[in-house]
């Protein structure tokens, strides 16, 4: 955490580590992969070479970090940090189970990059933007760290992503008091702009951060979850546990019991033979730190 900033963005940073490390041990590890998915895709469009040296912030469980380590090879390096501590665990160990010595992981705050100036080829950071309170502030590091002429890629969702599950949000405000349904989800509250979810947003807030060259591309996959039950488990292994947990805490837990009903109804209409299908709309940002700049 860093000393300049206010005690809300503090506190927001404690509760957005909160959430994922408790939901570390199964996130991505439940109903269909899709963060690991579009980590791959994320690699894929930055065109990392071989013998590269790469950054992964708010690597999460390595959705982006492993197959940024396939891609530099041998010769390359991948430094992996995220906020939760708990992440950075289980990420650490799944790396040495994979016997990959060319990759680190370690806690940092995105905002405070404890790593050299220009030290890196590449940047990554896939979904996480918005949770930062200091949108500005990490980009800056961002750009800090990444090697004039280097390329920053990160991913995030598009506004048809929310729109689409609409009815879910409000099925959880349904099924919380009054005074609860005033308190917003750290996802929510670090969102610094809203439009975070669309090219223009994002084409604005990299050129602000000193980025050239911004290309943002929107793309979609569609994902089946076998179940109601693998569905309902999923919710619980990424940032909309939050949202689950408030109900939990606010009411009891037939209250939460409650929800978890109504959803599965609303789920039975929707659902296919082959399971549940949801669309996930993404959009991709690349851009260049510009070769005539240097320091940070």
């Amino acid at each position: 955490m860093g000393s300049c900033e206010t005690p809300d963005e503090a506190r927001l940073k404690l509760e957005v580590a909160g959430v994922f490390g408790r939901a570390a041990f199964t996130y991505d590890r439940v109903g269909p992969r899709f963060f690991s998915y579009f980590g791959h895709r994320l690699v894929e469009l930055a065109r990392i070479p071989s013998g590269a040296d790469v950054l992964d912030v708010a690597t999460g469980r390595g959705a982006v970090l492993v197959p940024a380590a396939k891609a530099v090879g041998a010769r390359g390096h991948v430094t992996g940090t995220d906020l939760s501590e708990a992440m950075v665990r289980e990420t650490a160990e799944e790396i040495g189970r994979l016997g990959r010595g060319n990759v680190r992981v370690c806690q940092m705050d995105a905002e405070y990059l404890l790593l050299p100036d220009e030290s890196f080829d590449c940047v990554l950071c896939g979904f996480a933007i918005f949770f930062f309170p200091r949108l500005e502030r990490a980009l800056a590091e961002m750009r800090r760290v990444l090697r004039p002429g280097g390329r920053i890629a990160l991913t995030t969702w598009d506004r048809s992503f929310d729109e689409q599950w609409q009815w879910f949000h409000e099925l959880v405000k349904a099924h919380l008091p009054p005074e609860a349904e005033m308190e917003q989800t750290p996802e929510s509250r670090a969102l610094p702009s809203p439009e975070l979810d669309k090219p223009e947003g994002l084409e604005g807030a990299m050129k602000a951060a000193g980025f050239t060259d911004v290309h943002v591309v929107s793309e979609a996959a569609d994902f089946i979850y076998p179940s109601d039950d693998v569905w309902w488990a999923s919710l619980w292994s990424h940032g909309v546990r939050e949202r689950l947990e408030a109900v939990e805490q606010a009411t009891d837990s037939e209250g939460l019991e409650r929800l978890k009903a109504a959803a599965f109804e609303r789920i039975r209409t929707i659902k296919r033979a082959d399971g549940i299908h949801q669309l996930f709309p993404v959009l991709f940002t690349l851009a260049i730190r510009p070769q005539s700049e240097t320091g940070a």
